[in-house]
């Protein structure tokens, strides 16, 4: 998508810098003419003075109001629209702009965001951008805990994205001293200076992606975003930090070569005297003299862990002469034909996911003993454990995430949500390959009146430090809460810590929804930038602003680990 066309393009840059009965914000008048020259010069979007519209102190609504009228009306491609100077949230929830005569006690004097709205649905131009540089009172943030709902409704347009500075618990900042206001001044530097190992354009996603990492990294208000599901790929800038690949620079690696790096030094040589230990005979395994039998053809030989539903143990398979993984099935306080259903729509879920990345089903077994369905024994060690001395190298973390993300897809496509994505349901085996266990809490997405089938005691599934948001207040899960997940299992993995950490989890809920997690880049300095923008948008409180699938999460990892897609 290439940049906006000067001649059917429209920018309207409106600032309001002294006001009758407010603060003063002094930097607003640089904003807009910092802002101006951008999208008049070559190297921003080249539009001619009479394109860009600046309007600098407006003392009535019409001279707010008419200038967004006539760019409405000209606008056949994009249509672009800033707004900075102080804001208004009254007690209904209403959002308002301040012209030179506003009073925040006196609401009427603020201009109801509503009229801009209905000007901007009105235009033919086929995008349009909205860029809210502003804040609420501090009152109504402390009364208002439902106010940035309320703004994503009212601005929210057919075919815009609209971006403000700040979330609503907390007020835009123009600090002291400082050239620009705190999120402009971010915006300038993407625009003007460019993302280092960014692409040769700016999308607005990666704009608005990298403009909050920045701010969050200073302890700044981070802004929010909302729109249409294509508004965010419009491109909003060169990007003059692009560097080209030359053709003699070292090649990327192969697909595997982290991972089995990663491998080797976990595991030990053959050389080594432990790696020629024979494996364990059925009479050996565990403490056990006399193995429990499953059936006439398993033996259980040893505990090997608890599940989200049960417990899973090592066992002998006699007919074909190998040791399995044997999972039963516990469900608490259900009644039996509700744990039947469970049980078998497990078994179809696994037995469907044939992927090298998901742990394979063998057998079910259904007897006086229990339920059980029998599962490949993977070898080698989840990463709860190989992190414990320690992060993985950045790139290392990157490769353990795309092959989970491969997994999670093909999941994901058979309309299975996992719902307990984690290091200790991640294995790697000694041959660098890695695995995903535990789709024993998964969640079907079916569609009709049966709906999502979930655990019949009405206890929450999953674990709370890597659960979504949403499935903290106990929303049904969603491919948007494996995202979140994921992201999670991305910033330990870098980091050697979780992004957020809580004894309980009503601190936990309360720690995802006040706002983002400090950059990973600020605990792992050695992180590439790209890494801290995936994980940072699959971290979005909002699941409408992380990756839309697993697919596309890969394809961005993949992008930057090996150069491809």
């Amino acid at each position: 998508m290439p940049l906006p066309r000067p001649d059917s393009s429209r920018v309207v840059l409106i600032g309001v810098a002294e006001y009758d009965h407010l603060p003063p914000l002094p930097a607003i008048r640089n904003n807009l003419a910092a802002l101006a020259e951008f999208f008049t010069s070559p190297q921003g979007w080249g539009l001619s003075s009479e394109h860009c519209t600046v309007v600098t102190d407006p003392c009535q609504p019409s001279e707010l109001i008419d200038p967004v009228q006539r760019a409405a009306a000209e606008a056949r491609d994009t249509l672009l629209v800033y707004y900075s100077g102080h804001g208004h949230l009254d007690d209904e929830l209403r959002y308002s702009v301040s012209v030179t005569g506003s009073r925040q006690d006196r609401p009427w004097t603020c201009l109801p965001y509503s009229w801009l709205k209905s000007v901007l649905i009105q235009t033919r131009a086929q995008r349009r951008m909205v860029i809210l540089d502003s804040c609420f009172s501090g009152q109504a943030h402390g009364l208002m805990t439902d106010a940035a709902d309320a703004l994503r409704v009212q601005v929210a347009t057919s075919g815009a994205v609209v971006i403000s500075s700040a979330r609503h618990d907390l007020p835009a900042l123009a600090p002291v001293g400082e050239t620009y206001t705190a999120f402009t001044g971010e915006l300038l530097d993407v625009l003007t200076h460019g993302i280092a190992g960014g692409p040769p354009e700016i999308s607005v996603d990666a704009a608005y992606a990298h403009v909050k990492a920045a701010l969050a990294a200073r302890g700044r208000p981070t802004p929010d975003r909302t729109g249409t599901d294509t508004s965010g790929a419009l491109i909003i800038a060169h990007n003059p930090a692009f560097r080209p690949h030359i053709s003699v620079a070292a090649p990327r690696p192969m697909p595997g070569t982290h991972l089995r790096a990663l491998a080797k030094r976990l595991y030990p040589q053959p050389s080594d005297p432990r790696s020629s230990r024979p494996p364990a005979k059925p009479s050996e395994a565990g403490q056990r003299t006399e193995p429990d039998s499953v059936g006439e053809r398993y033996e259980i030989l040893s505990t090997l862990g608890r599940g989200g539903m049960g417990t899973v143990s090592v066992a002998y398979d006699r007919l074909l002469d190998r040791r399995v993984a044997l999972k039963s099935i516990e469900i608490h306080g259900g009644d039996e034909p509700f744990i039947r259903q469970v049980f078998w729509s497990e078994v179809r879920v696994a037995a469907a996911l044939n992927h090298p990345n998901v742990a394979a089903i063998h057998d079910v077994v259904e007897g006086k003993a229990g339920r059980f369905f029998v599962m490949e024994l993977v070898p080698g060690t989840d990463l709860s454990t190989a992190i414990r001395e320690g992060p993985l190298s950045p790139d290392q973390a990157a490769e353990v995430v795309h092959d989970v993300l491969l997994g999670l897809d093909a999941a994901h496509q058979r309309g299975v949500v996992h719902c307990d994505v984690k290091p200790g349901n991640i294995m790697l085996t000694p041959n660098g390959r890695i695995k995903i266990l535990d789709f024993g809490v998964s969640h079907v997405i079916a569609e009709g009146e049966q709906g999502p089938l979930h655990r019949g005691d009405g206890t929450m599934v999953g674990t709370f430090l890597y659960m979504a948001p949403e499935s903290l207040l106990g929303q049904l899960p969603t491919v948007a809460a494996d995202i979140y997940s994921t992201g999670v299992v991305f910033y330990q993995l870098c980091t050697g810590q979780p992004p957020f950490l809580a004894s309980h989890i009503g601190k936990m809920a309360s720690l995802k929804h006040a706002g983002p997690p400090t950059p990973p880049g600020e605990i792992q300095p050695a992180m590439p930038a790209t890494y801290q923008t995936i994980i940072m948008r699959a971290l979005e409180r909002d699941p409408k602003n992380r990756y839309s699938s697993a697919a596309e999460m890969r394809a961005a990892i993949a992008a930057a680990l090996y150069g491809a897609n």
